[in-house]
């Protein structure tokens, strides 16, 4: 009886170590419903919203701590560049109780401009706490998608990165998500991407670069009637440069704000701005914020309002050839907060 006893005991004291062991896959397999096929509404039936924004740099890191806080089974974050000491914590934290982590950051840019990788500190921490991570697949010129996923319940779309000057000195937009077809193929396609294998994503209401981003994008503007505004940290693609210039032709009223984006000491963005602004549309860099959004509203206040925000630049490498996720966002709440956001940095003095 006593030999018994003892058995159990270890038996009992094994069971959390053996909790531990084995990856807990927060996917499902990517499958898109016929009946929806054309629909782009993102959110649940019966549910008043299942988006939530995010403003930098007013709201912080907190969000993004409090959803790995909250995480009970697994977590899995894409990223371009991870620096904070608060979320690598946070995520080492998350691994010691348990919770299944994977890390998949970008690698193949950094190493084919001969820099170093700005997350190989985060990723060394990580790996020592047991974290598995990955470096992002060759196939992509830049893996430059934001995304946290915990739980496959929640994902938190950012056109930010990880790093603490985007908490402070950057305009920046995330959408935490809980639509389940969303979080469902954001899943899977970190699942893809994890194995190194190819996988067409679906959904209308999520923007997948080199997928469908550039057919999304230009749809965005080419179906405006009334207003775009738009973020950009880079303005270089010129069909959308054209699809903006043709907008304004028609009508459309066309503001854009992008950063004063330099490459040895040449603005990259100027010569499309100066073409907008030849062409009947309204384009500035402002002095308040570094702009590093990536947003484009359409339509605002009408009846088909949209917005996009997400990792995409108007770009042509951004578009074609990175991996990047945005979110299409119809939820009047959002939208509003937007409009007043870019109106108030709309009035801000321009750069010279």
């Amino acid at each position: 009886m006593r030999s018994l006893t003892i058995i159990l005991v270890l038996l009992v004291l094994t069971l959390p170590i053996a909790g531990c062991i084995g990856p807990r896959l927060d996917t499902v397999p990517v499958t898109q419903n016929p009946s929806n096929a054309g629909i782009t509404s993102n959110v649940d039936a019966g549910s008043p919203s299942a988006h939530t924004l995010i403003v930098e740099p007013n709201d912080g890191k907190a969000i993004i701590l409090s959803t790995i806080a909250g995480a009970r089974t697994n977590i899995s974050l894409t990223i371009y560049e991870l620096t904070d000491d608060d979320i690598v914590r946070a995520l080492s934290a998350a691994q010691a109780r348990c919770v299944s982590v994977r890390v998949l950051y970008n690698s193949n840019s950094f190493r084919s401009m001969n820099r170093t990788n700005p997350n190989a500190g985060a990723i060394t921490n990580l790996s020592l706490s047991g974290v598995a991570t990955k470096p992002a697949s060759p196939v992509f010129t830049v893996t430059h998608q934001k995304t946290l996923t915990a739980d496959a319940s929640r994902s938190v779309i950012m056109t930010f990165n990880l790093e603490p000057d985007y908490f402070n000195t950057t305009r920046d937009f995330g959408i935490v998500t809980t639509n389940s077809s969303e979080v469902r193929e954001i899943a899977g396609v970190f699942e893809a991407d994890w194995n190194y294998q190819n996988i067409t994503p679906t959904l209308p209401s999520l923007v997948w670069s080199p997928v469908n981003s550039r057919t999304k994008m230009l749809g965005v503007i080419d179906n405006a009637t009334q207003t775009i505004d738009i973020y950009s940290e880079e303005f270089t693609d010129p069909q959308c440069m054209n699809a903006l210039v043709n907008a304004a032709k028609r009508g459309v009223i066309v503001r854009v704000i992008a950063a004063s984006h330099t490459n040895n000491g040449r603005n990259e963005n100027a010569p499309a701005l100066a073409i907008l602004n030849a062409n009947g549309a309204q384009a500035k860099m402002i002095t308040s914020l570094y702009i590093h959004a990536k947003m484009v509203l359409a339509d605002y206040a009408m009846p088909d309002q949209v917005a996009y925000l997400g990792s995409e630049n108007l770009g042509t490498v951004s578009l074609d050839h990175n991996r990047e996720l945005g979110i299409l966002i119809t939820e009047r709440p959002i939208l509003d907060h937007l409009e007043s956001i870019f109106s108030k940095d709309w009035i801000a003095p321009a750069v010279p």
